[in-house]
């Protein structure tokens, strides 16, 4: 082999892609008279400091789907979203970081100028495309995958030529088996003597991997306490059930099922905010000094809060509430939250 051909092929090999955090997790014990009053105990674990950019829930729902990608020697992640998506915004960045061409399917028309997440995710170098809302609900269908799949070949936004067909489909919110993998590391940061876990929901993704490593786990024996975002998803008990590990559902019969959905902390649904959340969020942001995301994490500690309060929790209980991260999300929503408190 000449050595031009040989330098050439070395360098067109990408190294393993490996995935790792730095350091611990850390978690932050909360100080109120509630607690105290009820005898409980409540935690929070920071996974929103896992990254600057690729925080929270999403850099472990993708860890192991861009290892996948890099093993199947795709050159472009495709993933779907709205316009203020924490998984757009996180996909973007993970992509430039590990050295693949993203592209964001965005739910509705174009507005410009653009948001700060999409902003984000441009400057990330992902190409944007935008389809309708009735296109979208039907986004993973094979139909609809293989005419996107054909409009970037046609199109080739990253001039790729014939590697133009080597895309990797992420799913909306990155929820996948993979992605439940990952998220079933955060168990390892939880302590032993937990006995509830809260974590709000999107797509389910998170919790599924929360169940999934505790099902696993020989020390751990947590309830895991779930909060959806949205309203009326009360299929998320069947999709979390549909994408934990086969070993996983066979484990949990639905009379040893150790997690529970609570539906009633949307604050009247997905991206919505009233005033008596966003007052607990500035309350609780000046006391703690934990700055809170608007979609999930604020009503998420908003509800368990609450239910302490109602005696929900047993005397003694040690709660860890789990911080998803999606902080860039709102800076698209302050205005609403200062008029809120104002």
């Amino acid at each position: 082999m000449k050595p031009q051909l040989k330098a050439k092929l070395k360098a067109e090999l990408k190294p393993e892609l490996k995935l790792e955090l730095l350091k611990p997790l850390a978690i932050n014990k909360i100080s109120h008279p509630l607690l105290i009053e009820k005898s409980i105990s409540l935690s929070i674990l920071r996974t929103d400091q896992t990254d600057a950019v690729i925080s929270g829930n999403k850099w472990f729902k993708l860890k192991y789907n861009l290892i996948e990608a890099r093993q199947q020697g795709c050159q472009i992640l495709l993933s779907f979203g709205g316009p203020y998506s924490n998984h757009i915004h996180a996909l973007a960045a993970a992509g430039k970081a590990c050295q693949f061409n993203t592209v964001g399917i965005i739910r509705g028309e174009e507005h410009l100028p653009l948001n700060p997440t999409l902003s984000d995710a441009v400057k990330n170098a992902m190409k944007l495309y935008y389809i309708d809302r009735k296109t979208y609900r039907n986004k993973h269908t094979p139909e609809i995958i293989e005419q996107l799949k054909s409009m970037l070949i046609k199109d080739d936004p990253f001039f790729l030529r014939s590697k133009a067909r080597d895309i990797y489909i992420v799913p909306e919110g990155g929820t996948n088996e993979l992605a439940v993998k990952g998220a079933a590391e955060i168990v390892s940061f939880i302590p032993r003597e937990t006995d509830y876990i809260a974590i709000p929901c999107g797509t389910g993704g998170t919790m599924a991997g929360i169940i999934s490593g505790i099902s696993k786990s020989k020390v751990h024996h947590a309830d895991i306490l779930g909060f959806p975002a949205l309203k009326g998803v009360e299929y998320l008990h069947k999709t979390i059930s549909s994408i934990l590990p086969q070993t996983c559902r066979k484990s949990l019969t639905r009379q040893e099922r150790n997690w529970k959905l609570f539906f009633d902390y949307h604050f009247g649904g997905f991206g919505k905010i009233n005033k008596p959340l966003a007052l607990f969020m500035q309350e609780f942001e000046q006391t703690h000094g934990i700055e809170l995301d608007p979609i999930y994490t604020a009503k998420m500690i908003y509800a368990v809060m609450d239910m302490i309060k109602g005696d929900f929790f047993p005397k003694g209980s040690k709660i860890i509430a789990i911080h998803t991260g999606g902080l860039q999300g709102k800076r698209g929503m302050q205005q609403k939250i200062q008029e809120l408190i104002s």
